[in-house]
């Protein structure tokens, strides 16, 4: 067992095993947010996810927000997003900013964000969903995730969801 199931509830290994493994029996995976409080853990299916990123940002403050006020979370110790989503990539011939949903050499991917709200740990796992020609998930290949210029891998969503709670959590208990 590593240290850090030990001192969680549930690790981020163990998140990406369970991602990976509904993944491939269902074809697809919802987008899920899993809570992890010093009271409960709680998870919640995404039933729509907003069309652009700046809407996917208001979500999830919302999100968070909603967490705190429920007071069934308790402490915000641990975050994790799973969804399906597109990656473009990178190719001479491609128009600058060009949306990845819509990059005819888009690749069909699974992330899988956590933040863990101690020390601000941050982690992210891409998977290329394959598929053969009757559209069935045949494997699910690991990319290297996008890192900033400095190295440092950036999970927007998470820290939306986190910034919520906070300022609900703040506002309830003070």
């Amino acid at each position: 067992m590593s240290p850090e199931r030990n001192q969680y509830r549930i690790s981020f290994d163990e998140i990406v095993a369970n991602a990976k493994e509904i993944t491939l029996k269902d074809g697809h995976h919802v987008p899920i947010l899993i809570v992890e409080g010093s009271k409960d853990l709680l998870t919640s299916q995404i039933s729509e996810m907003p069309e652009t990123h700046g809407e996917r940002m208001q979500l999830m403050r919302f999100l968070g927000q909603a967490a705190a006020k429920s007071g069934m979370v308790g402490n915000l110790e641990q975050v994790f997003f799973i969804s399906e989503g597109w990656m473009s990539t990178a190719s001479q011939d491609k128009p600058p900013n060009i949306r990845p949903s819509v990059d005819p050499n888009r690749k069909e991917v699974l992330i899988i964000s956590g933040l863990r709200v101690k020390d601000s740990r941050k982690n992210i796992r891409l998977f290329e969903m394959a598929r053969d020609q009757n559209k069935q998930i045949v494997s699910l290949e690991q990319l290297l995730p996008p890192q900033e210029k400095d190295g440092r891998i950036e999970v927007p969503l998470l820290e939306a969801f986190a910034q919520g709670f906070k300022l609900a959590y703040q506002l309830r208990y003070n």
